[in-house]
């Protein structure tokens, strides 16, 4: 009989010494049961009884019935030792034959294949993760000699500060000045910059104050072209200038929160430096990455090069941080006018380094730009925030909402959370979601609602005025999904606690000024509240 046909398995019985197949069936028992102490024990067990008395015919998973079964009976009862020690030696024979026998005829029934089809087979499996390996190390390698020349890249060289940011002591608050107080405790926890308005993060350890706030945050922004009605070539100029850039945000886009920063800046202990080098004379470079999958061969192989090192396929493209006025004649960068809120600024606009493919990922139809703060144009900042005259210079940010800096106790977040309705698809609350600057550790919740001027680290800080929340925090900063509710609606439900902003508005953060138009903050830096008060925060 062929390999390829089909065998139906005939097992021989058992040797009949000790289990017979048929008409021995009444002797064997009485043997063996004679010498059982525990006989109506062992018929209490219905399982067995029809496979000894009934079964003609045995087959392995039988056997592995009564082994399993045999397994179990013999602690409890006692067998003549003679017998005891010829029951299992059929037993262990019977065993034996019956796996020589199933695994031989097992074997039969795989079909034979010639040497040619065998290895095409094993090519077929290896062949492609090998590709998409070699595909993947080639993409690397070239990103790699890419990289911006004479630069370092800013950011963490091992975990997130915020890995642990769910672990219960930093639930409750502890006393400044106790001997409880550890490093972990009234301390900045987490330091973040954000490159590009509403994209996300670049996590340091150490970071440089100015008088915007941190050292490259929110130096850019995406903006669309908006306007009432469509133009053409033969449209008045009046009805042209109706057209306006502006600013977008996850409140409008929450898929920006995948798009991927990489902060680049000069530094002279790189190999490739050189005070020439077209990035270091732009004040460093930024790499925008977003997902993207191309279609056809190519995209299937960055796919699967992606998922070795368990990634995602993305595109990338690259701006000059701080372009010189040759750079900008070069590149045919054009400053215009841009809407932030309420204000109307003149930004350089980099929109031809956009590739097409970031506007149809984002969800945009309209046309779509990349704004860099103009230094001699920065947006004032008013409202809440001390004076010139008291500061000794005017409070200034780029392309943040209000204020130069950003604040967050992390105790509050987790009292937020605590609030929030325990329903299917609530999102844990990662205090990355509220996107400041400055996370700390140590102060009960809400204990930074009355902060008004605060110590550092070695530096000193006003605290304007409380956060009024958006609906951004609902967007996942990781996902880029938005919840429909939370946590906006439970802020809104018990942290409406400032007159100033209005009815129904959640407030968590605080908003601050630098003292000092410079400064530094490290990962660890102690918190010392050196003044207390009440904010009523003034809109814009």
């Amino acid at each position: 009989m062929s390999r390829n046909s089909t065998k139906k398995l005939h097992l021989p019985h058992p040797p009949n010494s000790w289990f017979p197949s048929s008409g021995n069936w009444n002797n064997t028992i009485s043997r063996v049961f004679s010498s059982v102490r525990f006989f109506p024990f062992f018929f209490s067990f219905p399982s067995i009884t029809p496979l000894l008395i009934h079964s003609s015919s045995y087959t392995p998973l039988h056997l592995l019935h009564v082994h399993h079964l045999t397994a179990q009976l013999l602690p409890l009862i006692t067998f003549d030792s003679t017998i005891m020690s010829a029951l299992l030696e059929q037993y262990r024979e019977l065993l034996e034959e019956y796996y020589e026998t199933y695994s031989n005829q097992l074997l039969d029934q795989i079909p034979v294949i010639s040497t040619q089809t065998y290895l095409l087979t094993i090519l077929a499996i290896c062949v492609p993760p090998l590709i998409a390996l070699i595909f993947y190390e080639r993409e690397q390698a070239r990103l790699l000699a890419e990289q911006p020349k004479g630069c370092r890249k800013l950011g963490m060289k091992i975990e997130s500060n915020l890995l642990n940011e769910f672990d219960k002591k930093f639930s409750e608050g502890r006393p400044p000045s106790t001997e409880e107080t550890s490093a972990e405790w009234w301390r900045l926890k987490s330091l973040w910059i954000y490159p590009v308005k509403s994209c996300r993060g670049v996590e340091l350890n150490r970071g440089t104050v100015v008088a915007t706030g941190m050292e490259y945050d929110r130096q850019f922004t995406f903006a669309q072209l908006k306007s009432p009605f469509p133009v053409n070539p033969a449209t008045p100029e009046k009805e042209k200038a109706a057209h306006k850039w502006e600013f977008i945000t996850q409140r409008q886009f929450p898929l920006l929160a995948k798009v991927r920063t990489e902060m680049w800046v000069p530094d002279q202990s790189v190999d490739t430096y050189t005070p020439h080098a077209e990035d270091v004379e732009s004040g460093g470079v930024i790499i925008v990455s977003f997902p993207f999958l191309e279609a056809g061969w190519r995209g299937m192989l960055a796919k699967w090069g992606a998922s070795v090192k368990g990634t995602v396929p993305e595109k990338q493209f690259r701006i000059p941080f701080d372009p010189s006025p040759v750079q900008i004649e070069k590149a045919g960068y054009s400053f215009e006018k841009m809407t932030i809120w309420k204000d109307t600024v003149t930004a350089l606009n980099m929109e031809i380094e956009i590739p097409e493919e970031l506007r149809y990922y984002l969800g945009i139809s309209n046309k779509l730009g990349l704004f860099r703060v103009d230094n001699s144009k920065l947006r004032e900042v008013h409202r809440n925030a001390p004076t010139k005259e008291e500061l000794g210079y005017q409070p200034m940010t780029g392309f943040q909402d209000a204020y130069p800096l950003h604040l967050v106790n992390l105790a509050s977040i987790r009292d937020v959370e605590r609030q929030m309705p325990k329903v299917k698809g609530a999102p844990r609350l990662s205090a990355a979601r509220f996107r400041a600057n400055l996370i700390i550790t140590g102060p009960d919740a809400y204990h930074e609602d009355t902060w008004r001027r605060v110590k550092i680290g070695y530096y000193e800080y006003d605290v304007s005025c409380r956060t009024a929340r958006c609906k951004m925090p609902n967007v996942d900063q990781v996902t880029g999904e938005r919840h429909d509710n939370e946590p906006d609606q439970t802020l809104r439900s018990f942290r409406a606690v400032d007159p100033g902003t209005g009815p129904n508005i959640g407030c968590l953060g605080m908003q601050m000024v630098p003292i000092a138009k410079e400064g530094v903050l490290r990962v660890g830096d102690e918190i010392t509240v050196l003044e207390v008060g009440e904010h009523v925060y003034i809109k814009q």
